[in-house]
């Protein structure tokens, strides 16, 4: 079996979502977590937690480059999370593969996704909420390779602004990967990234099409749920990711089986459950007009205070 160790940078306060994250991570004891970070996050057998402030960690990127990098704040280091093999190998030289991901997110069963077949590939998926790389010279240097139409490197660190050089869609290193080497490249979603709560407070798949769906973790497994002409429906998930959801309260007692719901983490039902469940189902039109306005609001109190 290949290893694989998922790295996370992490300066702050912890997401509404990191015990169900935490949780999760634990229910897959053949991938490591490396933490490098200030918050509380506890160690376990496959939890690694190199604790350090933040400029600490701003001094070890900044040795890895001849030329005076542009750090100044932690949002700034999804810019640099294509380079983590690089920057970091000293800490993950004994693993087969390495990432970098989100923690507002719950997993499923990784490696019945990531299969001995998937991992020929040595760029795995592509996304900021998850993304794996062979542990080679080869992908560990390719940020650094220059091609005509691409984003270089030494822009994206040397610059406070936020360029998306980890991401599709901004020709950045993912893009790269996906137009200069699809042969090498396994960019399959078996994942659901769900809508923010200004597209529709209820979740959406994104990327799936889903709509009105909650999340059933149980057995290692997360299922995507909805009711489709009264009929109950799962599907199987690597994993849910779930942005801008600081709003949502984590009311697990037993870990063992939980939903995520748009409002709240919580304990899988004992009674009532297909009412229970239609009921999580449902949709959330008012809520969703809400965050539209506060959203827009809040867009034009900064258009003011600019101009």
């Amino acid at each position: 079996m290949q290893s694989i160790v998922i790295i996370f940078p992490y300066f702050g306060t912890l997401p509404v979502q990191y015990k169900m994250w935490r949780a999760s991570a634990l229910c897959n004891p053949t991938v490591d977590f490396m933490f490098f970070t200030d918050a509380d996050v506890e160690p376990a057998k496959n939890i690694i937690v190199h604790k350090m402030p933040f400029s600490n960690f701003q001094q070890l990127v900044q040795k890895a480059f001849d030329f005076p990098i542009v750090l100044d704040r932690p949002y700034k280091l999804c810019e640099y999370k294509q380079a983590y093999g690089y920057i970091l190998h000293d800490y993950i030289k004994d693993y087969d593969f390495w990432g970098f991901g989100d923690l507002d997110l719950v997993y499923g069963d990784i490696r019945s996704f990531l299969t001995n077949s998937i991992l020929e590939h040595p760029f795995i998926l592509g996304w900021g909420h998850l993304t794996l790389l062979r542990n080679d010279e080869d992908a560990n240097t390719y940020f650094m390779k220059q091609v005509d139409g691409y984003q270089n490197y030494r822009d994206a660190f040397t610059t406070s602004k936020i360029t998306f050089f980890d991401e599709f869609n901004h020709k950045g290193c993912s893009d790269k990967w996906r137009d200069c080497r699809p042969d090498d490249c396994w960019l399959e979603e078996p994942f659901d990234n769900i809508s923010r709560p200004k597209e529709s407070f209820h979740f959406c798949s994104l990327n799936r099409g889903w709509q009105q769906v909650i999340f059933e973790h149980v057995d290692n497994k997360l299922y995507m749920l909805r009711f489709q002409h009264g009929q109950l429906e799962k599907r199987e998930s690597l994993y849910a990711h779930f942005q801008h959801r600081g709003m949502m309260k984590d009311k697990v007692i037993d870990y063992s089986h939980f939903l995520v719901t748009p409002c709240a983490i919580i304990d899988y039902p004992k009674r009532l459950v297909r009412l229970r469940l239609r009921l999580l189902c449902r949709k959330h039109t008012l809520t969703t007009k809400y965050y539209q306005w506060r959203d827009y609001i809040i867009w034009r109190l900064h258009m003011n205070k600019d101009r």
